[in-house]
């Protein structure tokens, strides 16, 4: 027969448990969760953008090109997302892609500047 301080214990014991699942992400989750979403913008990229992007095709910056992308990366994320989005030189809005989501796009110009710092 339990005691109401075994009862007891054993609820703060429970509680423990279950309240260990709502800790914040350790910062290896957080890694894995950037991981992931580098490694979906990479598919992206390769689906919709790659044509242009890996070959410079009317004069678009090739990923990971020091030379061709300093200037534009300093602009900051949000112009560069709305020239993707919007447009800008010779490449229509979202690169002709209307499918991509504004998220996706901003996502895929996340992946290119992390390839800056790779190369």
């Amino acid at each position: 027969m339990c005691t109401n301080r075994t009862q007891f214990l054993l609820l703060i014991v429970m509680l423990a448990v279950s309240l260990n699942g709502c800790s914040p992400p350790s910062e290896n989750h957080q890694e894995a969760a950037v991981r992931s979403d580098m490694e979906v913008a990479e598919a992206l990229y390769k689906k919709n953008c790659k044509v242009c992007h890996a070959q410079g095709i009317n004069g678009a910056p090739i990923v990971g090109n020091q030379k061709m992308w300093t200037g534009r990366a300093e602009q900051g994320i949000d112009v560069l997302v709305d020239h993707a989005i919007n447009g800008f030189g010779l490449m229509p809005p979202k690169g002709g892609k209307s499918h991509v989501t504004d998220e996706e796009v901003r996502l895929i110009v996340e992946y290119y500047l992390e390839q800056l710092k790779k190369s």
